[in-house]
């Protein structure tokens, strides 16, 4: 069965946060999100990032509505499209029972002498396999089935 979401924590979004408008900036959103990714493959048994590590090559998000300093933002990533040598990291922000953002990060296993690409090993796409994400057609939907690959 497919496990969606693969991770879901409450953010703590800092006063600094804010940007003039008085909403959470666009680009510390994408640390907020930055950070969850990495909470969250630490959190993986057998997911080494010293013997495999990964970089993001891509991101890409949509600001829905504005993040607010306050209310609690929690984010939620899944799996996305799977290949040889790379991944999606699919994230979605809800605050006050709505999506505000979401999107993808793509990101690529990295030989860790050469730092070239590298083929994602049998351990890193079991791993991965066993998450689903949000539909990509609906991504505010929160009553939404997960999709799976």
């Amino acid at each position: 069965m497919t496990e969606y979401p693969a991770f879901a924590q409450p953010v703590e979004i800092r006063w600094s946060d804010q940007d003039l408008m008085g909403h959470v900036n666009n680009a510390r959103i994408l640390t907020l999100v930055e950070e969850s990714r990495i909470l969250w493959l630490r959190s993986l048994n057998g997911w080494d990032r010293d013997i495999n590590p990964t970089v993001v090559v891509r991101t890409e998000i949509n600001y829905r509505k504005p993040v607010m300093y306050g209310p609690e933002l929690v984010i939620e990533l899944g799996v996305g499209r799977i290949g040889g040598s790379s991944y999606g990291i699919t994230f979605r922000g809800i605050q006050e029972e709505a999506v505000v953002f979401d999107g993808v990060n793509v990101l690529v296993g990295v030989d860790p002498v050469k730092l070239t690409p590298r083929q994602l090993s049998e351990s890193e796409l079991g791993i991965l396999n066993r998450f689903g994400t949000f539909d990509p057609e609906a991504p505010t939907d929160l009553t939404a089935e997960p999709v799976s690959r």
